[in-house]
């Protein structure tokens, strides 16, 4: 591919969803401007959460309660939300948080070919990836659950989304938590706070410097040995080796990957990413895709999209798009356009 890199297995770059700070920092000690550093963590939406940054510790109030809001909106295990509510009926009323993961998703769907789409939330739930976590009998009737998909099939006009079939139902889980992170950072500026690190499951977005006064570093993790071992078996394993260490300042980074979330039985193992074409899970040649764009959200659904569009496809849709991208893939060699190769850190 053009503009494309390769390393070979024993040179392999490591990437997956999980991260970490890359910089030691003391938190809390010293105050610049009257303000301190803050770290907190928890656990919100079925997953971890870390933020980091130089302001009054009241922020974090106002970071915890918008993104109790933005749950209200698009969260399908809330079954008071807006996206609950538009997956009941054939049209209805949307806030702005629905309409912003909606236009990006829009984005996404065209420029990766409908490969990326967030109306998979039927066959979500049949394949157990859904509310219920098990397998249904509904996979046995893929085609009439695929029937009612396509983001396509739906438009929003004067605040109201409408449906040419009500059973099409949104799922926006591939892009959630990356919007998450925008809204918290968002937040965040908006109280004068420029110097900042939010996470939620592994999507990241840094703003200004660290705490030592440099951009953020962050590491990307090797994936987790029970997917590879349960997939390839033990000694077909792909050799993955060393680690990638990214800068990252006003961006967002994303990583998907199969091996957070997959159903070992029956059969082969196999993970949450559902082909839009196929209505099945799709397993290509990328084991992860990290992408790095101007907002979290973007590299979400880009990093999913990519998994689903396989390493060809992906990256000549990154390279379009002027993003930057790196794919570790199923025989332990790793790829990345310079755009990521501008933010590595050898």
């Amino acid at each position: 591919m053009r503009n494309v890199q390769r390393l070979q297995p024993h040179k392999a770059i490591a990437m997956a969803v999980t991260i970490a700070i890359f910089a030691a920092i003391g938190i809390t000690s010293g105050c610049i401007n009257d303000k301190s550093w803050q770290k907190y963590s928890g656990m919100i939406w079925h997953t971890t959460w870390h933020i980091t940054y130089l302001g009054d510790q009241d922020m974090l109030t106002d970071v915890i309660d918008t993104l109790k809001i933005l749950e209200h909106s698009i969260s399908a295990f809330d079954s008071t939300s807006t996206v609950s509510r538009i997956n009941k009926q054939e049209s209805g009323l949307v806030d702005a948080h629905f309409s912003n993961v909606y236009n990006m998703s829009k984005k996404i769907h065209k420029i990766s070919n409908g490969m990326f789409d967030p109306t998979l939330s039927r066959l979500i739930e049949a394949w157990g990836f859904g509310k219920t976590h098990t397998v249904s009998p509904d996979t046995a009737r893929i085609e009439e659950l695929l029937a009612s998909t396509g983001i396509d099939k739906t438009w929003i006009e004067d605040g109201i989304l409408f449906k040419s079939s009500p059973e099409i139902e949104f799922n926006f889980s591939a892009l959630a938590k990356g919007y998450g992170v925008d809204v918290a950072s968002r937040v965040l500026t908006e109280r004068g706070c420029n110097n900042h690190m939010v996470e939620i499951g592994g999507e990241v977005a840094c703003h200004g410097t660290n705490p030592e006064g440099k951009r953020w570093r962050i590491r990307i993790d090797t994936p987790e040995e029970e997917y590879l071992r349960a997939t390839y078996g033990e000694n077909n394993m792909p050799a993955i080796h060393e680690t990638i260490i990214v800068e990252l300042n006003n961006e967002g980074l994303a990583t998907s990957g199969n091996y957070r979330n997959f159903h070992t039985s029956p059969g082969r193992p196999f993970g949450h990413t559902i082909s839009a074409k196929t209505g099945r899970p799709i397993l290509t040649d990328i084991l992860s895709a990290s992408v790095i764009a101007p907002t979290c959200m973007e590299a979400d659904a880009a990093a999913t999209a990519c998994m689903a569009m396989g390493s060809s496809d992906g990256m000549a849709m990154l390279l379009e798009e002027g993003l930057a991208g790196a794919f570790i893939l199923n025989t332990g060699e790793v790829i990345y356009n310079e755009k990521m190769k501008e933010h590595m850190i050898k």
